[in-house]
């Protein structure tokens, strides 16, 4: 039995999980909530036999519910970003022997006085705009970032600098999650599928420009050295090679358990999964679309909802029987 949720029929009755000892069941006395986000959410439920069935038969798994929405509906906030490096001893991060020095008394200013530039989120500053006038809400995020961003922070840039990512707010791309094995601890399949439609990859190179036009300000022109790595980088032809070759998630995947009203959509609108009773999802997949911001508020709302309805649900359980 793979790690997953157990079931009676087509009643889920508890999760099966593996620890130092083994696999062991874990039973539930009303409902199994799972809450494992946008990629491992799919994953989960199809081990336990909810999801595509022509998939599922393809990894020997055996089909509990033929929910081809599982998996499906895969989307996120694709984000790039230029960057600069900046001349002089600015309060900016860097590997350097100023910037050492400074980290150094930073560490003594945080400890007395709880302040100073260890406090920093380094995303110090940001803005929703639009890409053109005519768009009616904004359809851009910018975030500004004490220091050069490369690779999520992975790569080491020494010196001072800062960089600016734009993100698209409300991309029309579709990707997909599905398992790469029946084996509960291989990663799943995760297809982004990110700037498949013409309309992001337009929206992300006027998103650029704009971007650019900010970073290139007068009130920037102290602390602004090399433009790294998109200084050639002018027409829109080059703008979108760069983009398809940088852009990268920042981290706001939703979708693979769409909720709504059709058979093909994994929950209802009390977070249920068709098919399937004693079992919600409780996290970001279950989003229809991805909202024109940061995800963490909005699924801290979901869990609130969440428990409505299970007060809900058992208060009517309770004056039924």
């Amino acid at each position: 039995m793979s790690p997953g949720c157990c079931s009676k029929g087509r009643r889920a009755v508890g999760v099966v999980c593996r620890d130092a000892g083994g696999e062991r069941e874990v039973r539930a006395t009303r409902e199994v909530l799972l809450s494992a986000g946008a990629l491992l959410t799919p994953q989960l439920l199809m081990l336990s036999g909810i999801g595509p069935g022509e998939h599922l038969q393809s990894l020997g798994l055996p089909v509990l519910f033929d929910q081809p929405g599982v998996g499906a509906n895969l989307h996120d906030h694709i984000d790039v970003v230029q960057m600069f490096d900046s001349p002089g001893n600015h309060d900016l991060f860097g590997l350097s022997l100023p910037g050492m020095v400074r980290a150094v008394k930073g560490i003594f200013e945080w400890r007395r006085e709880r302040r100073g530039m260890l406090t920093t989120n380094f995303a110090e500053a940001g803005g929703f705009i639009r890409s053109r006038p005519e768009e009616p809400i904004p359809d851009l995020q910018l975030h500004f970032v004490i220091g050069k961003l490369v690779d999520h922070g992975r790569k080491t840039q020494f010196g001072p600098g800062f960089s600016c990512h734009v993100c698209l707010l409300r991309p029309l791309s579709r990707g997909s999650v599905r398992l790469a094995s029946p084996d509960p601890m291989a990663s799943p399949l995760i297809d982004p599928n990110f700037l498949a439609e013409r309309d992001d990859v337009d929206r992300m190179v006027r998103g650029f420009k704009l971007m650019r036009s900010i970073l290139h300000a007068p009130a920037l022109a102290p602390y602004r050295g090399r433009e790294l790595g998109t200084a050639a980088v002018v027409t829109d032809g080059q703008i979108e090679t760069f983009i398809r070759d940088h852009a990268d998630t920042i981290y706001h995947p939703v979708g693979s358990c769409r909720m709504g009203p059709a058979s093909t959509d994994v929950v209802d609108a009390h977070l249920r999964v068709r098919g399937v009773s004693g079992l919600r999802v409780v996290d970001a997949s279950i989003m229809p679309r991805i909202v024109g911001g940061n995800t963490n508020a909005p699924v801290i709302m979901l869990a609130e909802r969440a428990v409505d309805f299970i007060r809900e649900d058992t208060a009517a359980q309770r004056a039924a029987a």
